[in-house]
Order: C-alpha cells, then structure tokens, then sequence
C-alpha cells in the first residue's frame, strides 16, 4: 500500500509541473523497501447511527371519544326517535334495538338510553298540516319518554324522528313547519346543561305503501340533514347508509317499516361507525344463483326457492332474489298478497309466470296470483303464463314508468261479486300528498305493451289519489309508448276510463298504439287530470299520438276528456277508415290509413 501510496505522489507531482509549465528539475524521493515498513490499516472514525425518537402514529379519536362525561366516568348517549327507535314489531326491544346493539358496540365506558316512542312525531298536535289532530299524547313533546329523556342527564344525543309526519307533508308549506319544529327540538336538547353534542340522523328507508314515495328519493332525510346544516349539528344519514339493506331486508317480513333484530343490528352498526367517524359497509342480501324462484303462500320463509317444492312465501323476497340479474319468478301454487307491495327495485328483467321447464302449475297445482292488495313494480317485467285474482275492488298493478309486457296467456278472473278487475298504471300511482315532482316523473323512454288479460281500465301516465296531489308526469326528455294488441277494459262509466296520458304533466311524447282489444267504455288520448287544490296548473304542452289500427270500441274516442288541463301542444290521431265515426273532438291532426 506504501509503494502504491508513493508512486501516485510522484505521479501529481510530474503532471502538476507539466501543467504549470515550469522548469523546475524533479527529485525523485528514496524508494522504501515495503517488506520493511510494518502495514497498517487507514485510520477512521467510528461510524455511530444517528439517535432518533420512537415513531408513534398519532391516534385521531373522534368527537365522541374526546367528550368528557358529566358524571366523570360514563358518557350518556340518549337516542330520540319513534317506533323504529323503540324496536316496535321486535321480540325484545330492550336488548334487540338499535340503542341497544350500539351499547354492546360501545362498551362499558358509554351508557345509551332509548328514548323511542311508537307512533310520534314531529309537528305539534294543532299544526294545521299535521294529519294526527287526534293523536295528541303521540306529538313527542307530550311523551312520558320525551321527560325521561329530559332527566337522562346525556351528555350526546341522536334525534331520529320524522318518519310518522311524511303523511302530514301535504304541501311545501308542511315541510317547512316540519323543519322548524324539529329545528326547535333539536335546540332544546342543546341547551340541557349537561349536553355537549346533539346528532340528528336520517330516517331510514321503508317500503310501506302510504309512505314510501317520501321515501325512495330521501326526501324526509333532504329535510332532516337541512336541519342538522343550519344549526351546525352533525348530520347522520342513516338512510344513505342502509338503504339499498333495508330495500330489500323490509319485504322479508309483512311490516315495511319497523326492521327485524337483523336490521336493528345493521343500524348499530352504521350509528356506530358514524360516532367514531368510521367508514361503514352495510352487509349485502343474497342473490339467486340459479335465476329462477318458485312461490307459493304455504312457502317457507327459510327456504331456498329453487324448486316447487321448496318454495318461499314472498313475491316481494323472490324480486329482491333476482334483483341484480333479473329472471324468472314462478307462482306454483295459490299466493295471496298480504299487503300493499312495493316490490325491491331490480336491475335485470323479471318474467313473472305460472309454467316452467315443462310445467303448468295452473293445471297442476291451481297456481294463481291473488291480489288482495296492489302491487308496484320497480323494474321491468313480463307477466305472462299465469291467473291473476281479483279478491276487492279498485286493485291496481303499478308500472311506475317501467317497461312492462302483459303475455297473451294472462287470464284476470275475480274471486267474487265484490271485487273488480284490476286497474293497470303506467307510471305512479300517488297515493299521498306532498311527494316530490321528480318522483312522479318520466325521463327517457318506457315501452308497455298489453296483449291479454281482462282489465277495469289502463291509464297511461299517474293516477292521483286527491286532487291536491302533485302532478309529475312525461318530462320534456321523456317518451312513453304503450302498445295494445289484445285483452278487454270493461270500464264504461265516470272517472273510469282508458286514456293514452294521466292525471299529470305531459311536456314530452305519449304515444298510445291499439292493433287489437275491446274497449266497452270510451277511450281518451288526454284525461282529465281533475281540480287543483294547490294553485299550480297541469301542463299539456307536449305532443300526444293516438294511433287506431284495429279493436272493438263500444264507445267513443275523444281527443281530451275535459278541460282540467290546458292543452298547449297536439293531439294527433291516425285511424283506419272504419273507425272515422267514433272520433270526437279537437285532434290537432287527423291522418286517415
């Protein structure tokens, strides 16, 4: 290493004399012998790691986690709410409710008291909105657990209350009393001393039929979270979380609007994630995997439904079996609804019939569909190859601006004197005040065809309950067709009539198409869509086609029925020749085949 160490000296110092252009005469230093220099390693500093602090990860803790108790050892959650807060419909309210899956969850250190009680709500009993006047004891404020809650001395609570007053928000005018009561609830429960937090959650989603066109957009929740912004209060939306659960989950039972332990312990589960500022991941119902599910009412409801012989007992359950593929739900045995069914919204398309693989469970095993309540569908289906019973008046099978095809092999029959064919709608059926237009509304296209069957009458666009009622109808964008090949509307007298539109708006395109029926009554492109109680008027101003190529018409066919609605835009008729002397009215075109 020596000699090496030398050489490179001597090399520098020739090449820096060569560089600098000197003249200096180079001595060339003694060569050592390196045998006779001991070797030694090149000394250096001890390499030591720099010192540093144990990394720790900083823990968030959520509101909840960072409130001090009153009482120095336990925190107290109160939940305020109603029926579906108290557990109603639940084997054990005290240990299967929501409040009480979230104690379990919570743990020792969190004392949650439930403070539901059934049936109340929101709006003060002279509200002139609300529709309970005669239900006093139930405005939450006049409860035995609104002071009890009072005297919980919480230190956080959750309101969920709303559901009962959807019935009371008959105009925009309702909602915003409601608001402003719930508003001065929430208010009072943060002025209690020993209050640090005030929640308000969401109502959940139910399928009950009174109700559920509040429901299906959120707009109880839009309501309850505007609240919860303008006093500055967190916001729980319960029902965004476990819609698409409680969707389906409610039509596992008859209620539709109280969930079951399992429910109860999906909504603990998302209160508890949204206090500990959680993500949440609501669990997912099954799917068939075969597509295809019997039914009948002597079912069981912890069948699979594959097979005739292990049929389950709800219609509604077997459309949320198929709602993600679609397929084919097949009625093998008498069924008898029991209650009014808003079917699970469903993605792929269901056929629903009474012969499969071979078998005519008519024939066979006296399959038939009996409607003892009305069914609303909320996606596209086909009925076809099966009995449809009739067991009371004014039944009706909703389409609610879905693509629906009644088969040729549908025969309608009645279970006796006093029941009536069934009424066919082609978009909502609105049986409550207050719903949202949007709600009510067609956009894009929607194709019905009807081949068969024996009907009291079809109405092309919504029906409405009341004439307070809001309108909704065909959107400037939208486009509904409905096509009749076949089958018999035997209505004949006053507000039961065949009409291309309904009781509503009509700014787009409604086409209505008959090849083929008997209509014993009289048949109208526009209907009436009746008195407007709320100031707004119905609009027409988009474009009606009537188109009259073959059928029996005991009666006339108009152009509008009356003139409740402004029309504005056209009402055309094609016709074949022999049916020119049915027609009456303005048509703003007539075209002759």
């Amino acid at each position: 290493m020596k000699r090496t160490i030398a050489l490179l000296i001597v090399f520098l110092l020739c090449f820096g004399c060569v560089s600098c252009g000197g003249n200096a005469s180079v001595t060339t230093p003694a060569v050592t012998d390196p045998s006779t220099v001991p070797a030694t390693d090149a000394a250096t500093d001890p390499v030591t790691e720099p010192v540093t602090e144990p990394v720790t990860e900083e823990v968030k803790m959520s509101e909840l986690e960072k409130i001090e108790p009153a009482d120095g050892k336990t925190v107290k959650i109160a939940c305020i709410g109603d029926s579906i807060t108290y557990g109603a419909t639940l084997s054990n309210p005290a240990s299967e409710s929501y409040p009480a899956q979230l104690q379990k969850l919570l743990g020792s250190g969190y004392k949650v008291g439930n403070f539901g009680k059934s049936g109340s709500y929101v709006l003060p009993a002279d509200n002139k909105y609300n529709a309970k006047t005669d239900k006093p004891e139930l405005y939450y404020r006049n409860t035995s657990e609104y002071k009890s809650s009072l005297k919980f001395d919480a230190d956080v609570v959750i309101i969920m209350l709303g559901t009962n007053d959807i019935r009371s928000f008959s105009c925009e005018e309702a909602k915003t009393d409601f608001m402003a009561n719930l508003k001065s609830i929430a208010e009072e429960y943060a002025a209690l001393p020993t209050v640090k937090k005030v929640y308000i959650a969401s109502s959940i989603f139910i399928s009950n039929a009174d109700v559920i066109r509040q429901m299906s957009d959120g707009e109880l929740a839009s309501l309850q979270e505007k609240v919860a912004n303008e006093l500055g209060f967190t916001y729980i939306n319960m029902y965004e979380m476990t819609r698409d659960y409680m969707m389906v989950h409610h039509h596992y039972d008859k209620d539709q609007v109280h969930p079951a332990a399992d429910g109860h312990v999906q909504m603990a589960k998302a209160f508890y994630a949204a206090l500990m500022e959680q993500e949440f991941e609501c669990e997912v119902y099954p799917v068939s995997e075969a597509g295809v599910v019997f039914v009948k009412s002597t079912g069981k409801d912890n069948a699979d439904g594959k097979t005739a012989q292990t049929a389950i007992k709800s219609f509604a359950k077997a459309a949320g079996l198929l709602r993600e593929s679609g397929g084919t739900i097949v009625i093998c045995g008498p069924y008898t609804t029991t209650y009014s069914i808003h079917m699970p919204e469903t993605k792929g398309h269901i056929t629903v019939t009474s012969v499969y693989d071979g078998v005519d469970y008519r024939a066979t095993a006296g399959a038939k569909l009996n409607f003892a309540h009305y069914i609303s569908l909320h996606g596209d289906y086909t009925f076809d190859g099966i009995e449809l019973c009739a067991t009371a008046k004014g039944l009706v099978l909703v389409f609610n601006y879905h693509n629906v095809t009644v088969g040729s092999d549908v025969s309608c029959t009645l279970s006796g004197a006093d029941s009536t064919y069934l009424v066919l709608v082609g978009g909502v059926n609105v049986g409550i005040g207050g719903s949202p237009e949007e709600e009510l509304t067609l956009h894009g296209e929607c194709n019905i065809t009807i081949n068969g069957g024996t009907w009291l009458y079809f109405r092309g666009g919504n029906r409405r309950g009341m004439p307070s009622y809001a309108h909704g109808g065909i959107a400037a964008d939208g486009k509904m067709t409905v096509t009749i090949n076949g089958g018999v509307f035997t209505a004949n007298t006053g507000t039961n009539l065949c009409a291309g539109t309904g009781m509503n708006n009509t700014l787009g395109e409604c086409r209505l198409i008959i090849n083929g029926g008997e209509f014993r009554g009289n048949l109208y492109a526009v209907s009436r869509v009746g008195a407007n109680s709320t100031g707004k008027d119905c609009v027409m101003s988009g474009k009606v086609y009537l188109e009259i190529n073959g059928g029996t018409f005991k009666g006339k066919i108009y152009a509008t029925q009356d003139t409740s609605v402004k029309v504005t835009g056209e009402v055309n008729i094609t016709y074949a020749a022999q049916y020119e002397s049915k027609l009456q009215g303005s048509f703003t075109n007539k075209t002759k085949n």
